[in-house]
């Protein structure tokens, strides 16, 4: 292997929990070379295989992620290749394309000067990439009087981002702003999805 095709830079992160939430530790910055392997399906549903050569490097382990140049990489296997590199059998880490963006809000206690202390939002995440779909409307409650329609959509993003339940989410979506409120959320090994209820036009 000639060192000189490690043209890929690649930043390596391993997965650790704290207190239930998902934390991305970067571990360290390598030279590599990515490569597309096949087309493999699971379920009926294609999933891009892909090769990392690296040089050697024991920071490198299975189920680590690796980013570069703006996509994530599933590290599923590490084997030795020619001496002195590692081949890693990776697959692409988020099979949407996250080309919206989010701000998190949380209810939080602020103490005020006066000492008192109140919840309000508090933004606890900005510009996280993220993508609006629409799903069926939900509940339909209909009266005499209104007829209301409550709107759900999936929100897809990143699983180290941990929203919980009850948090504001404010979507730009296609030059228009929407905000929601997080109803249920749901990590896949690729992707985390949130269903949430449109509270209207931010």
């Amino acid at each position: 292997m000639n060192p000189g095709q490690l043209k890929d830079r690649l930043t390596f992160y391993e997965i650790l929990f704290d207190n239930g939430e998902e934390q991305l530790v970067e571990r360290c910055k390598l030279w590599g070379q990515v490569k597309f392997k096949k087309n493999k399906f699971t379920d009926q549903q294609p999933e891009k295989s892909y090769q990392i050569i690296i040089r050697a490097n024991k920071a490198v382990k299975p189920l680590m992620k690796a980013l570069c140049q703006g996509k994530w990489y599933d590290i599923m296997a590490v084997d030795e290749g020619e001496p002195g590199y590692f081949i890693l059998d990776c697959t692409l880490g988020y099979v949407h394309s996250l080309n919206d963006r989010c701000t998190v809000s949380r209810l939080q206690e602020v103490e005020l000067a006066s000492g008192e202390t109140i919840h309000q939002p508090v933004v606890v995440m900005e510009q996280i990439p993220c993508e609006l779909v629409k799903i069926d409307s939900g509940d339909t409650l209909q009266t005499d009087t209104t007829h209301n329609i409550r709107l759900f959509y999936k929100i897809h993003m990143e699983t180290h981002r941990n929203i919980k339940i009850g948090d504001k989410i404010e979507v730009a979506h296609r030059g228009e702003t929407f905000l929601f409120t997080a109803k249920e959320c749901f990590k896949y090994h690729t992707f985390q999805e949130v269903i949430a209820e449109m509270e209207g036009e931010a």
